[in-house]
Parts: C-alpha cells; sequence; structure tokens
C-alpha cells in the first residue's frame, strides 16, 4: 500500500463493506504526513481534486486543469473505420484502444447487485455528515442506468438520480463482491479545505461524464499508456472506461516525493457525431505556495501543568458522567521510541531530504533524545507525540497489532510556538486545566493532558473526521475555551 493509495483510500471502514469515501474526508486527510496503512482498503476514482504534503498543517488544493471547445483543424478531429468502428486520433496519429465491453448483465440485474451497497455508502455519509450535497436517496428501479460496462462477473456502472442531480458509480468484483463506491453531483463542485474549490461539477472531476452536449466519442489518455483509451458513452455525456486495472497515482519516478505523484488520468477529450472535438480538459500539474521559513530557534511554547482545585467528573453542562480519559500507555518510551524508528525510517525514505518545512528533516530521526511528551492506548497498541531534541519538531506516532502497522506525521512548530488543535492531537491552550472533546459515538471525553499536551483516544487507523466541539477548564472548573476542532473522531486506532 503506497502513501497516496492509503490517504486517499482512507475512508474505507473494514473489509466486509464496500470502501465509503467522501472527498471532504479524502481532503482532510491529505493534509496529513506520510503515512502507511496496512489494512483492507482501496483506492477511490475521485482524485484529481488532491494533492497531497506533508506535515499537520499542509496545503490542500484543486489541481488546476483546462477545458474548453475546439476549434475545427484536422489535429481536432477523430476518424472513425465505418467498417471495423476503430477511431483515429488525428492529433497523434495513433488508434484508439477499444472502448470496455458492454455488460450482458440487464439493468434489473446490474441494480441487484448495486443496490445493497450503495445504500450502504449513503447510510455511511449519513452519519459521518458527509456528502451533504447527496439528497437523491438510494438507487432504485426509478434511476437510470447510464453505462454499465464488464463481464457476468466483473462490473462497473453508472446511475442517475430521477432529478439528475446525482450519479451513482457501483464497481463490483463479482456477484455481493463490491470493489467501490461513489455518488457525485452532477451541478456542485467539491469543497477542498484551505484551498480554493473546483467550479466543475463533481460528475466531471470524477471523470464520468463531460460538460458538454452532443458527445458521441471521449478519449481517455492515461499516464504511460502511448495511445487513448475510447470510453463506453452513455446518454447526456456520461461516460466509463469499464472495469479499473490501473492505479489512481504514479510517481514521475521511483523516488518521487508523494506530493509529485500524478493522477492516472492526463486528458479527457470528446468529439460530435461528425468527429469534431467538443471538449479538451488537460492535467496541469499544480502550482505549489512557497512556504514561509520559520527559523529553526523558533521552540515550542507549551501551557505548564496546573493543579486542579475542582476535578471534573460530569459534564457541567448536562450533568451526565463523562467517558473515561483515555489511559497512559504501559509502553515504556524506550520501547516506544523503538518501535516508532520504523514509520519514522520511511518517512525519511519517502521524502528523499526535502519537506515543505526543512525543519522536520534537519531534527533527525528519533533517538533517545526525543522525548516523549505523551502516549496512551492499552497492550502493544498506542498513539504518542515525540519532541525532537531541539524541541521544534513532533512526531506523532500511532502503532498497532503485532506486525506494527501504523500511522506517522511530523510538524514544525508554527512561528507562535503553537501548535494549537489539530485532528489527531492538540496543545493544551493556555489557561486550560481539565479538557473535555464531545466525540459522536462514545459522547463526552475527559481528555489526557500530559507535559501541555492532551488526546482524546488512539487517533490513527480507520480515521473519522468530524467537526466536533472542544472545552476547556480552568483549575476550578470553570470554563475558559470553548470552540470546534476537526479532529479524528473514532479514536479506536483500528
Amino acid at each position: 500500500m503506497t502513501d497516496i493509495e492509503d490517504l486517499l483510500a482512507a475512508a474505507a471502514d473494514d473489509t466486509h463493506r464496500p470502501p465509503q469515501h467522501s472527498v471532504e474526508e479524502i481532503v482532510a486527510q491529505g493534509r496529513r504526513s506520510v503515512r502507511r496503512r496496512r489494512i483492507g482498503i482501496v483506492t477511490t476514482s475521485v482524485l484529481t481534486t488532491v494533492a497531497v504534503v506533508g506535515g499537520i498543517t499542509a496545503w490542500s488544493t484543486t489541481l488546476n486543469q483546462s477545458d474548453g471547445l475546439a476549434g475545427t483543424p484536422e489535429n481536432q478531429t477523430i476518424t472513425v473505420d465505418a467498417k471495423t468502428g476503430r477511431v483515429v486520433d488525428n492529433e497523434s496519429g495513433t488508434t484508439a484502444q477499444a472502448p470496455p465491453p458492454v455488460s450482458p448483465l440487464s439493468d434489473a440485474e446490474v441494480l441487484k447487485r448495486c443496490k445493497q451497497y450503495d445504500n450502504e455508502y449513503v447510510e455511511s455519509n449519513r452519519e459521518r455528515g458527509s456528502n451533504t450535497f447527496d439528497k437523491a436517496g438510494t438507487i432504485n428501479a426509478r434511476w437510470t442506468v447510464l453505462v454499465k460496462s464488464g463481464d457476468r462477473s466483473r462490473l462497473q456502472a453508472l446511475f442517475l438520480a430521477p432529478d439528475k442531480s446525482i450519479v451513482s458509480s457501483c464497481t463490483m468484483e463479482g456477484p455481493e463482491r463490491p470493489k467501490t463506491n461513489g455518488r457525485y453531483s452532477t451541478t456542485e463542485g467539491f469543497k477542498v479545505p484551505n484551498g480554493q474549490d473546483d467550479q466543475r461539477p463533481q460528475a466531471v472531476q470524477a471523470h464520468v461524464r463531460v460538460p458538454v452536449t452532443g458527445a458521441a466519442q471521449v478519449l481517455v489518455n492515461l499516464i504511460g499508456e502511448p495511445t487513448p483509451r475510447l470510453a463506453l458513452v452513455g446518454p447526456e455525456g456520461f461516460f466509463t472506461l469499464g472495469y479499473p486495472t490501473w492505479r489512481d497515482f504514479y510517481p514521475p519516478s521511483p523516488n518521487a516525493s508523494p506530493e509529485d505523484w500524478q493522477p492516472a488520468v492526463q486528458r479527457v477529450r470528446a468529439y460530435d457525431a461528425a468527429g469534431k472535438r467538443v471538449y479538451d480538459w488537460k492535467y496541469k500539474k499544480p502550482v505549489r505556495p512557497t512556504p514561509t521559513p520559520i527559523p529553526a530557534d523558533v521552540k515550542i511554547k507549551v501551557q505548564p501543568p496546573i493543579i486542579l482545585d475542582v476535578e471534573l467528573t460530569k459534564d457541567p453542562e448536562t450533568g451526565k458522567p463523562l467517558a473515561a480519559t483515555p489511559p497512559v500507555s504501559p509502553v515504556s518510551d524506550d520501547q516506544i521510541r523503538t518501535r516508532c524508528k520504523k514509520p519514522d525510517d520511511s518517512y525519511f525514505k519517502d521524502t528523499n531530504g526535502k519537506a515543505d518545512d526543512q525543519r522536520t528533516i534537519d531534527a533527525g530521526k528519533i533517538t533517545p533524545d526525543w522525548k516523549v511528551v505523551l502516549k496512551t492506548g492499552t497492550g502493544i497498541d498506542f498513539t504518542a507525540l515525540l519532541v525532537s531534541p531541539g524541541d521544534n519538531v513532533l512526531a506523532w506516532c500511532h502503532m498497532y497489532d503485532k506486525v506494527d502497522s501504523y500511522d506517522y506525521g511530523r510538524s514544525g512548530v508554527p512561528a507562535t510556538g503553537k501548535f494549537g488543535i489539530g485532528m489527531e492531537w492538540g496543545q493544551v491552550p493556555d489557561g486550560v486545566a481539565q479538557i473535555i472533546v464531545d466525540l459522536p459515538k462514545t459522547g463526552s471525553v475527559k481528555a489526557l493532558i500530559s507535559n501541555g499536551y492532551f488526546i482524546w483516544g488512539l487517533t490513527g487507523g480507520n480515521s473519522d473526521i468530524k467537526k466536533v466541539r472542544v472545552r476547556g477548564y480552568d483549575a476550578q472548573g470553570k470554563k475558559v475555551y470553548d470552540a470546534k476542532h476537526d479532529v479524528d473522531a473514532d479514536a479506536s486506532g483500528r
């Protein structure tokens, strides 16, 4: 499992259900550093809106793209052989690969195979508060089967809602063997945290539709392939390349950094019945913002410990007992440093000695001089925070299972000396002695506080990013902090 595949597939909950990936979660998790997961997940097809870089405060933005109508020169046309149906791309002079086969399954059978997993996908998004734009309900006999490709086992199909607001994608390895599901708006673009939203409809960005009328042929260029692929085209510009046999992202070179990987789909063109090009989209590598370097002598500032006069055991607002504070991990500091060297080594290998914040590299690998400032967990599973000897870089390390599966990231302290509250951990705000985090599943949890940092559970593993309320109280139990933050609300570490 590669870092890009792992980051962009983070919404799959387990191996018994189809991957349930919302774009909001994918982009949010793209803000993390190098992460490696060894769980049964697959990649999502909605990748052209995400750029992934290292660091907990990393940027996110949409990929630049160009699209538009074309003129009439010969290189902007195709030639269709009336006898064989083969399509020649007059721009390159090559013959396009044949379109994927039409599925022999009836529309009713296609609906039957996909309905359960679409329903689970919709329900999961509802529980997570994701895809709030989707009001169309689950697929049923009123939905239109736009295109269907495959054989009697494998299947890739698109369904259009009765009100045409949503297109549902269903990919099956076989009967009762789902691969991926997705639902895309036909009118709204994706919302990208800390970036510029792409105004093209989601279905267009997901490469299942061209936004023009009269599209009779669609050619798709995949990275590394010398000739374009001819898509199977349905009504209203919807299309499919069939059952996917390619990955979604590829490195331009063996040692390329994750942020330099490129999407498989490099170009999408559409042609009318006369063979004239009416749409042309090309991938353009995004221009990354240039970060302002922060001097290495900027140190982490933490809230000193505060002795409690009144310890909260019940929620001051509801009177209900607070969920148990996450336990301090029984794993020794030395063992934590030793086990975290595995993902730490991968971090240095994957970044190839370069990072947006060079301090995360200059801090060097984890050694006995790195201080374990927080650790929580039971048994061998733990989530820990380690601070560099220079007191300016923090490593977040989540280890689980006997095979030491892991999530990992490094962050250089901002110019303020304060990290604030991130998705996996936070710094204790000034004047706060005890913290309550309102989690959607477990309820209000009294956070574990250690050395000026806090955590609400085992963050990492299968994350569930939610905007939750974080409340801070002083030594007398008076509320002095109240704000909402995007956090890993699952907190189970799996």
